[in-house]
């Protein structure tokens, strides 16, 4: 609500038309209704609380409105504020996945933590004093807000909304790049965005995993990541906002590290942190417990990261947590309220669509219940387990482990009375021996026996080769989307076409059409440092090795081949020895012109 066009809502309340005599009386009549609110507020005084704190309050310049304006928790400005905070926390449109109130206060607090998202005083104090406990006023219209959200932005200015997403960090190549990721939006299958201000424009176009490609130019630099970044176009909007302490976890279609929004118990995370919090960092994932936690170099000048974050100790894992510090937040798992699976030892997903199925486990490795936050008196959930039901005091930050449990081979469904999942135990895959396995083995029972004897028939036997230490597995280069043509180049002219690999007879056999997706994946033979490859609207180019370790570029004259597939791709990379290889390939194919 703006305090510009409050007379014109309270004209419009009583049905008058503005400007009119009656309209105009009405105004002024307001001031018999701000002397209502200073007795009120008068009177709660002198009850000395007996019905209530006063929050009644004014300023000088809308002195009358103010008083109702100061009982609105959430205003017009912060309705626009908030159409961003549940883009940055890609909340998906009508809240999909029925995040709770609690949950989205969470994250509003460590979006707005440190920095000024330019939402009301009267919302951030209600926003700081907000119990953690049951569904409070502010937290219940919070997710009205989000379960209306339809993925646009608020933007009164513009004629046309647009769509609007968080982008993600992505950590790949094992930790030695950092690429930016946004998730597709339906209906846009390809788009054009460009960085806030004029920048460089990028052609996106939706890929394999429900993401958009098209951003593997833009890297990731310690100015973005500190301070944001904005790419906007006529119909989406992709925002980063800026962070100290990144939290990623495997993406279940990419293979690589991305960014989320809170912890998963039991589950392996990576985190990215500044200079300036890489010691509340290390001190909080040591007190977790377990294995220890791997330290590297981040690829981004000034930041850390942390490989091998994980909770498997629920005590130590509640002590951290109720410890605090400024970073905590990376570590808080989601507030839920239905219940949900997490980690085990899975054989294998469930992908027959409508199955019910959360997943099959091997029996002793069964998953953790992650249990709904208990709004009862003695803070008990009431779990239910093949029919059988047993009420619980757990902390619903810390997963219970199923797996210590004696479960049958088998389907079993645990869960509350309001939520519920199924999942299937099993001894283990008999599916015999995978065609062309040799015949030699370790014959083993409770150990392998050390001697290598034939390994025919039913018992039980390790096989396999002692390969040297010289053996080394090829380099492999995947592009996780359709490809049109790709060739590896090296620095001395030398261009090499890069296939597409059919998927393998196993996996076509096990998984259906739509599992396998379209990519790009081929083998680098040594020597090789750049793949250049070409999709429907672009061509891009990879770095195959640390830019570092890229020689500088010894075509000879009459490398055409070479020339025209890195001119193909001069404008797609602004890494430094890059441009030194256009400068020779414009060298060659200037020459041939003469």
């Amino acid at each position: 609500m703006w305090k510009t066009n409050f007379y014109g809502r309270w004209i419009q309340l009583f049905g008058e038309e503005p400007g009119s005599y009656r309209a105009n009386k009405l105004k002024h009549a307001f001031q018999d209704v701000a002397v209502m609110w200073e007795e009120l507020d008068t009177w709660l005084e002198e009850t000395d609380g007996l019905y209530g704190a006063s929050t009644v309050s004014t300023d000088e310049l809308y002195w009358k409105i103010g008083y109702p304006i100061s009982q609105a928790l959430v205003r017009g400005s912060d309705r626009q504020v908030l159409t961003r905070f549940f883009a940055a926390t890609r909340l998906g449109p009508h809240n999909p996945n029925e995040v709770s109130g609690r949950e989205l206060l969470r994250r509003l607090r460590v979006w707005t933590a440190g920095r000024d998202r330019r939402l009301s005083p009267r919302l951030m104090e209600e926003l700081a004093g907000a119990a953690d406990t049951n569904e409070t006023l502010i937290a219940s219209l919070v997710r009205r807000l989000a379960d209306d959200w339809d993925g646009t932005l608020h933007e009164p200015e513009r004629e046309h909304r647009r769509r609007a997403v968080g982008l993600r960090l992505m950590v790949a190549d094992r930790g030695r790049r950092l690429e930016w990721l946004a998730e597709a939006c339906e209906g846009i299958e390809e788009t054009r965005v460009a960085v806030q201000g004029g920048g460089r424009t990028f052609t996106l176009c939706r890929e394999y995993g429900d993401v958009y490609g098209g951003l593997e130019s833009l890297h990731p630099s310690p100015q973005q990541l500190a301070h944001g970044i904005r790419l906007e176009g006529d119909d989406l909007v992709l925002e980063w906002a800026p962070q100290d302490v990144v939290l990623l976890r495997m993406h279940p279609h990419l293979g690589e590290w991305v960014s989320t929004e809170y912890f998963e118990p039991g589950e392996q995370h990576w985190i990215l942190a500044t200079d300036s919090a890489v010691a509340e960092v290390r001190s909080m994932v040591n007190a977790l417990g377990g294995r220890t936690v791997r330290e590297a170099a981040s690829p981004a000048a000034g930041w850390k990261l942390f490989k091998g974050v994980r909770a498997v100790n629920g005590g130590a894992f509640a002590r951290t947590l109720d410890r605090g510090g400024d970073h905590a937040h990376v570590l808080q798992p989601q507030i839920r309220h239905r219940a949900a699976l997490s980690g085990g030892l899975r054989i294998a997903p469930e992908y027959r669509a409508g199955a019910g199925v959360a997943g099959h486990f091997l029996r002793g490795g069964a998953p953790d219940l992650l249990l709904p936050a208990s709004d009862s008196a003695d803070g008990r959930v009431e779990v239910v387990l093949d029919g059988r039901t047993e009420k619980l005091r757990a902390d619903p930050r810390v997963p219970f482990p199923l797996c210590l449990i004696p479960l049958e081979e088998g389907e079993h469904q645990v869960g509350t009375a309001h939520s519920s999942q199924v999942f299937t135990l099993h001894d283990g895959l008999h599916e015999g021996l995978p065609p062309g396995t040799g015949t030699l083995g370790y014959p083993c029972g409770s150990t392998a026996r050390p001697e290598l004897s034939e390994a025919e028939g039913p018992r039980a036997a390790i096989r396999g080769a002692d390969a040297p230490d010289s053996i080394a597995l090829p380099q492999t280069v995947l592009v996780r989307s359709p490809v049109l043509e790709a060739v590896l180049l090296d620095p001395y002219g030398g261009v090499r076409e890069a296939r597409h690999q059919p998927a393998p007879a196993w996996m076509i056999s096990r998984l259906p059409e739509e599992a396998v997706g379209p990519c790009l994946e081929t083998e680098v033979p040594e020597g090789f440092v750049w793949l250049v490859y070409r999709k429907s609207t672009r061509w891009s180019v990879r770095a195959l090795v640390a830019a570092a370790d890229i020689p500088p570029p010894q075509p000879s004259d009459g490398d055409y081949a070479w020339a025209y597939a890195v001119r193909s791709a001069a404008q797609s990379c602004k890494i430094p020895i890059w441009l030194a290889y256009a400068e020779a390939a414009e060298a060659i194919a200037g020459r041939r012109g003469a």
